[in-house]
């Protein structure tokens, strides 16, 4: 039997660390995995037989420069099977990463929308698809009261003065999130009269894109949550809105819509393939032009989808006086997100790749 040596970035609080232990953990099942640190490589290139798994596999390279591109290029020929795993941000990538991305045998991305960005951009090698996941807990029943003060506290401000409560995250970047999307949104709101309050859900740094929410309803929910605690944020929502410009997945759409919550979301971006069957019409918001996501960004130079502000405006008021009819449908959704979505679902994906790629 081959194996597999899955480098990512170990004992790190990323992302890419948290996909990569869900993919070794399904992995186990199957292979033979060794997870190793990803700056270990070249010092395990030319072990035996096996299948090496660069997870992720732009950004060390980018982070080390010409000496990690000039160690991969070296040790590549010291390696039987070589594996990426990335995303794509942007519906392009740079012709750099596209020469790098084109020294592995395979790339292994988490939706169409990458796949295509790659494929579009010179990549040659198979480049298969494996969502993101959700964990069993994420389709538990709602607690009947939020364990978390600050959560319990904004659940008795919604039991008191019902507001038709919106959800965003803003963890970095708030153009690339669109947070002076969620302005416009709320200005729009506020004109109509509408009783609203605003979550931001961020991390421990400090985006200029949250100053101007300041001035409407606006709380903040600041640190990392356990998954339970997090689980009771979307339960206090009405509406999560995901009006990102930018993005390979993004997992709020999907652990909203997990918890049977409606997503307002560009019509364009990754985030349209884990929407339900007959919620688009609700859900869609017209694109209004192409933009760039991250200006300068030596990995992802591509552009991805500015929503119509009056579009989602419209959208958003007519969610708010059609709730509980868009509600229901939302929740009747869950069954299908968990059988496309969970990880045990998303299990078959990446079996159906790697047995390409080992060969059985």
């Amino acid at each position: 039997m081959r194996s597999i040596y899955y480098y990512y970035p170990m004992g790190k609080e990323l992302s890419f660390s948290y996909i990569a232990k869900f993919h070794i953990m399904l992995l186990q099942r199957r292979y033979q995995v060794f997870p190793l640190p990803l700056g270990s490589l070249p010092a395990n290139a030319g072990v035996g037989e096996h299948v090496a798994v660069l997870h992720p596999y732009f950004y060390p390279l980018t982070a080390m420069g010409e000496v990690r591109e000039t160690v991969l290029r070296r040790v590549r020929s010291a390696i039987p099977t070589l594996v990426g795993v990335d995303v794509a941000d942007s519906n392009k990538i740079s012709q750099w990463a596209t020469e790098v991305a084109n020294l592995a045998d395979a790339f292994v991305v988490n939706s169409m929308w990458s796949r295509n960005a790659y494929v579009e951009s010179g990549v040659r090698v198979p480049v298969y698809v494996v969502y993101h996941g959700l964990e069993e807990e994420w389709f538990r029943p709602p607690a009947e009261r939020p364990a978390h003060p600050v959560l319990r506290m904004l659940h008795e401000i919604k039991q008191r003065k019902r507001p038709f409560t919106l959800l965003y995250f803003l963890w970095h970047s708030g153009w690339r999130k669109g947070a002076d999307l969620v302005e416009k949104l709320l200005a729009c709101l506020e004109s109509m009269g509408i009783n609203y309050m605003l979550i931001v859900k961020k991390m421990d740094i400090t985006d200029p894109g949250l100053t101007p929410l300041a001035k409407y309803k606006t709380f903040i929910v600041e640190g990392k949550l356990p998954r339970d605690w997090l689980i009771d944020l979307y339960d206090l929502a009405d509406l999560v809105l995901l009006p990102s410009r930018g993005g390979s997945f993004e997992m709020s759409g999907l652990e909203a819509l997990g918890r049977g919550v409606p997503v307002l979301m560009p019509n364009v971006g990754p985030w349209i393939e884990y929407t339900p069957p007959g919620l688009d019409k609700w859900l869609w918001v017209r694109t209004a032009k192409m933009v760039p996501v991250l200006p300068g960004n030596t990995i992802h130079d591509g552009l991805g989808a500015e929503w119509d502000p009056e579009d989602a405006c419209m959208k958003a008021v007519s969610i708010w006086a059609n709730l509980e009819e868009v509600r229901a449908r939302t929740r009747e959704a869950i069954p299908w997100i968990k059988s496309h979505f969970s990880w045990e679902a998303v299990a078959y994906q990446l079996y159906d790749a790697f047995t390409k790629i080992v060969g059985y």
